[in-house]
């Protein structure tokens, strides 16, 4: 009866006074339920704004993507307000209440409450209409690794007064180049990196960019890390094209400081793309060499500074702190001081040798120090000779020939992966009892450790347990060690040509193994009779290479067992390939191909890496490596055809790599022939590590064949999937509406690490939240989850 009342009296004086009809036309309860539901309706569709921005927001940001500032603003308005009118829903109750025993509504509460709900409709409106972005991220230059504190810097006394006046002739505005010199393994790029750290944080420069040039120099990589590192993507393919791009994104920088590391003769900076001097008054190049004749008489820098090695008391301080604070007050303090002296105050020798003897007996570091006192002849340049009996006696030391050779092959063929050293080792057979690649895998990730616990291996820039460095001094004494004792052969472009070597046979026949680097010419023989060679690296200059091989070039080496062969021109294999039957791993990557069908007859090969080629179609023949146990197709963006039956043939096969950005194809037709089906892999019983991707999710096999995989990246459906380096078991999946993830998928939650859905739909959701209870033990570590709009609100993404 009240409503009735009041409705009655609201449309008198609707008719009598319009203007207090505005006033108390929030009294009705039509006007209230009305402006309530509007704000819901309002609200929702605000959720769905925000959930497709935060769809938007994680995908840029997996790409490495910073957010602009409006978008981060924009999702604070929405969540800001959408909090607010969740806040007030719950209110709701009150505007029903009743008092004079119900017979009379709490008009007052009710007028309040409508026109807030009114109130928060056009604030939740104007925010959804705010919603105008030209674009939801940008790129940006990633963040240098070297300019992160580094815990391994020793700020040594001796080393500070150098450094101080280093920083104060990066503020001279008469001073544009600058340089550091001294001997190999004296600590010359730890100081720089220490500079650039220093002048980002005190902000000397608007930016730091620190680059390694090395003995080889390469303009078109020394441009791209230059470019990365800017945040420059060239759209160029001259060096000259390249270069004035890089001199232009330069010069928009006010203050910037370039350090070049490892300068080994004279860089033309306008090839490359750095102004300085006039060019560019805020451009700074700082300059590391071994020796003051290419800083100040090849790059004509002026100002340069010398590192000495450590004084006494510093070097005994290092040499304690990598052997074990134990020697100090004992037994071996005395013969450990000694052993320092003979380390002649250079780290790389110090550090070695310390880590060498750490934890031996007595007698050990007594013969260690009668090894460093003997005469050492090198004929390295800018390489002090204690150095090298340090790193030589640190090499004798190492447990094993196992672990021995690993070194040297590390060293003379500049392996720097997990990967490339498991395909080089199984191929020559150093490891011992091991016949299954993921063994294998476990026991060179056990041998790197030790290298590096020796000091004789590095941590890779990237921080990727997946990959390793090795000191320059180290690697030369390791390729000087392995031609001493006539296991390898090593060459540059420079040295190649005119190789005399290729014609003093009895030279070598001795080597087991050949590596030549950076090759630009045709200095291949037509035949070489190497008998007992194991292992052939080639790699050719990968901008100016026009290397072929001979037809014949591998008939005199029948017992070679490692071919890779990298940026090579071989649109056709030669012939004499097909003679080599101890082959066992064959490593293509990069090449120009195009007939590889002479490979079948290679009975005995067991890893075939073609990663990066641009072949078109795997022949049939690959169908006939019946012992492959390795087959590596990444980056094989050209891949079109791979026949039925050839993956399904090799039932040996325990590693298959086939990623995204390589071959898509299947069960399509290509020029007459279907290409296989994913429907073959199940079909290898020995399968243990499998990268796959797959656009067209109406490929994928019913039931998958997680169970027998101990590693393995799947990622299936159209869609830019996040990549990294660390393996794990990782499943990702992007649904259509055609396609359940019920119907179409037996997920084994048990084995997987990293999983990712996409797509959901409601009934997905509810199954894979029964999936997930069932599980309970699951080893899963890593879970998103992205769903429609009208299944899941935003999307989970959490560490399990």
């Amino acid at each position: 009866m009240a409503e009735i009342i009041l409705t009655i009296v609201v449309e008198v004086v609707k008719c009598l006074a319009p203007p207090a009809y505005r006033r108390i036309c929030y009294l009705r309860k039509s006007k209230y339920t009305s402006n309530l539901q509007n704000l819901k309706t309002e609200v929702d569709n605000l959720k769905s704004e925000r959930v497709r921005t935060e769809h938007q927001v994680d995908e840029a940001k997996r790409k490495g993507e910073e957010i602009e500032e409006n978008v981060e603003n924009w999702l604070a308005r929405a969540n800001n307000v959408i909090e607010a009118a969740d806040n007030f829903t719950k209110d709701e109750a009150t505007a029903n209440k009743r008092c004079f025993k119900g017979l009379c509504p709490d008009l007052k509460t009710r007028r309040r409450l409508s026109k807030e709900a009114e109130r928060l409709k056009e604030a939740v409106v104007n925010v959804r209409d705010a919603r105008r972005f030209d674009r939801i991220s940008y790129c940006t230059a990633p963040a240098d690794i070297r300019l992160i504190s580094n815990k391994d810097y020793e700020p040594f006394e001796s080393r500070m007064f150098t450094l101080r006046n280093i920083l104060s002739a990066l503020e001279d505005p008469d001073v544009d180049m600058l340089g550091i010199y001294g001997m190999g393994g004296i600590g010359k790029t730890m100081l720089a990196e220490e500079i650039a750290r220093k002048v980002k944080s005190d902000k000397l420069f608007d930016l730091v960019v620190f680059v390694e040039v090395s003995q080889n120099q390469d303009i078109r990589k020394i441009q791209g890390e230059i470019a990365d590192k800017l945040g420059l993507k060239f759209h160029e393919e001259s060096e000259s094209g390249r270069a004035n791009s890089l001199f232009k994104r330069i010069k928009a920088e006010k203050k910037i400081l370039i350090i070049l590391d490892n300068i080994w003769e004279n860089l033309n900076l306008r090839v490359v793309g750095i102004p300085h001097g006039d060019g560019h008054k805020g451009c700074k190049v700082l300059l590391t060499a071994r020796s003051l004749d290419v800083l100040s008489g090849k790059m004509d820098s002026r100002s340069n500074f010398s590192i000495g090695v450590l004084n006494e008391e510093e070097a005994w301080n290092l040499f304690k702190k990598m052997a074990g604070d134990y020697i100090e007050g004992s037994e071996f303090q005395s013969v450990a001081r000694d052993v320092a002296k003979e380390c002649a105050g250079l780290p790389v020798s110090i550090v070695t040798i310390a880590r060498a003897l750490r934890n031996k007996r007595l007698f050990e570091w007594k013969d260690a120090l009668e090894q460093l006192r003997r005469p050492y002849a090198t004929n390295f340049k800018d390489i002090q000779p204690t150095a090298c009996k340090a790193i030589e006696l640190s090499y004798n030391k190492l447990a094993g020939e196992e672990l021995k050779n690993i070194f040297l092959l590390i060293g003379y063929t500049a392996i720097s992966s997990i990967d490339a050293l498991l395909m080089c080792g199984m191929g020559l057979g150093l490891f011992q009892g091991v016949n299954k690649m993921e063994v294998a895998r476990a026991r060179v990730r056990t041998l790197v450790h030790k290298l590096k616990a020796s000091c004789m291996l590095l941590d890779h820039i990237s921080k990727s347990e997946e990959f390793f460095s090795m000191h320059d001094v180290v690697r030369d004494v390791a390729i000087s060690i392995a031609s001493t004792e006539k296991i390898a052969l090593t060459a540059t472009n420079e040295q190649v040509d005119g190789f005399r070597v290729w014609s003093d046979e009895s030279a070598v026949k001795r080597y087991t193994s050949i590596v030549l680097q950076d090759i630009k010419t045709n200095v291949l023989p037509e035949v070489v009779e190497c008998p007992q060679l194991k292992l052939l690296f080639i790699c050719a200059d990968k901008e100016s290479s026009s290397l072929t091989i001979p037809n014949n070039f591998f008939k005199g080496m029948i017992q070679v067992r490692v071919i890779n062969l990298t940026y090579m021109n071989l649109l056709s294999l030669p012939s004499s390939l097909g003679f080599l039957l101890n082959l066992r791993a064959l490593s293509l990557c990069y090449c120009k191909l195009v007939d590889i069908s002479v490979i079948g007859g290679l009975k005995k090969l067991e890893i075939l890496c073609l990663r990066g080629s641009d072949i078109k179609q795997l022949p049939t023949e690959v169908g006939q490596l019946t012992w492959l146990t390795l087959l590596d197709l990444r980056e094989c963006r050209k891949l079109e055809v791979i026949p039925p039956n050839v993956l399904s043939n090799l039932s040996h096969l325990e590693e298959l790599y086939i990623s995204c950005r390589s071959f898509q194809k299947w069960e399509v037709e290509v020029e007459g022939v279907k290409n296989a089906s994913v429907e073959e892999l199940k079909h290898l019983p020995n399968l243990t590590s499998l990268e796959l991707d797959i656009h067209d999710v109406n490929t994928l096999p019913r039931g998958l064949f997680l169970e027998k995989l101990e590693k393995y990246r799947i990622r299936i459906g159209d869609w830019y999937w996040e990549s990294t380096n660390i393996w794990r078991r990782e499943f990702r999946l992007r649904l259509n509406n055609k396609i359940c993830l019920k119907d179409w998928l037996i997920v084994q939650l048990q084995g997987i690490e990293d999983l990712e859905l996409r797509e959901l739909q409601e009934q997905d959701v509810n199954y894979f939240a029964n999936e997930l209870a069932k599980v309970g033990s699951s080893e899963l570590k890593f879970l998103r989850i992205h769903g429609c709009s009208d299944a899941l609100n935003p999307p989970a993404e959490s560490k399990v």
